[in-house]
């Protein structure tokens, strides 16, 4: 394969995972429009998700498998996962319940800006003017959307939903700086694939704890837009990101992966009636401009 085909094909599959990773949230209204609930759903998905990922850590393209692991790999990958894929997974689809999937994808989209002032603060990367833009055009752009939704909808509701989906971001953000260190000692695909395996076994826990028998009586549907985040949400955007991580670089993959949140106000006003206005729109496009500074810089 050429390397101009190797690049394509790369590009391709870094848009198509964000775009999938993206639409979660459209996946998990159609299933709280039915009666599902968070711990439900979440616990139906991972459990889906579950054996493919237990496959991947026991076979993990690292060629270690577990056995390589010591206690210190297994704590931190733990504390890291337990952050990233459970806290950041629960906070994130109860703050669905409350609002759009558009400004949820935008709150999660400031995620780089939350690792970025946490790298300062720890001493890992020190601030330049040159990001200062950034950051206030990230953060002007999300009170923009923020606004714009509290004029539509119940503001408390809105309120509680947006702090909810914050706080998804900012255990995303703590995650992300816990892996710089531990995913070169244990390689990415088995962090990945050991966060999952976490997530799946808590939250099946935590919904038969509280639903009980019922998990196993929801409609169909519920299953049917569970297993699709399983597996167009989960399973083959983390696969798709692997492609086009090698083909591409960590670099070109971050602004190719600016597509998903693009991809998610037309398909959410298409799939769930969500309308954007000026100002949903304006801020939007003032958070992924901030972003892609950022990245630049």
């Amino acid at each position: 394969m050429t390397s101009k085909r190797k690049y394509l094909l790369g590009y391709a599959a870094a848009v198509l995972s964000a775009v999938l990773f993206s639409i979660k949230g459209i996946f998990a209204k159609k299933a709280y429009a039915l009666g599902a609930t968070p711990e439900i759903l979440l616990g139906i998905r991972f459990g889906f998700a579950l054996p493919v990922f237990s496959w991947i850590a026991l076979k993990s393209p690292e060629g270690l498998g577990l056995s390589g692991m010591n206690r210190k790999d297994w704590i931190g990958a733990g504390i890291v996962s337990a952050l990233g894929y459970v806290l950041a997974s629960l906070m994130d689809f109860r703050g669905l319940q409350y609002i759009s999937v558009g400004l949820e994808r935008v709150i999660l989209y400031v995620h780089p800006t939350m690792l970025l002032l946490l790298s300062i603060a720890m001493g890992r990367k020190s601030l330049r003017r040159s990001m200062i833009p950034a950051l206030l055009l990230s953060y002007l752009g999300l009170a923009l959307c923020f606004l714009g939704e509290i004029h539509v909808v119940n503001p408390v509701r809105t309120l509680h939903g947006a702090l909810l989906v914050f706080s998804s971001a900012a255990m995303y953000a703590l995650f992300l700086f816990g892996a710089e260190d531990i995913a070169p000692r244990i390689g990415t695909h088995r962090l990945t694939a050991l966060g999952m395996v976490l997530a799946g076994l808590i939250f099946g826990v935590q919904a038969g704890m509280v639903a009980g028998a019922e998990m196993f009586h929801q409609p169909s549907g519920v299953y049917f837009w569970s297993l699709g985040m399983a597996v167009l949400c989960t399973i083959a955007p983390v696969y798709l990101f692997g492609v086009g991580l090698n083909a591409m670089g960590a670099a070109r993959l971050s602004i190719a992966s600016m597509m998903g949140p693009v991809a998610v106000l037309p398909l959410a006003a298409i799939f769930l009636g969500e309308r954007s206005g000026l100002m949903q729109w304006g801020g939007f496009g003032l958070t992924l401009a901030g972003g892609m500074l950022l990245m630049r810089k």
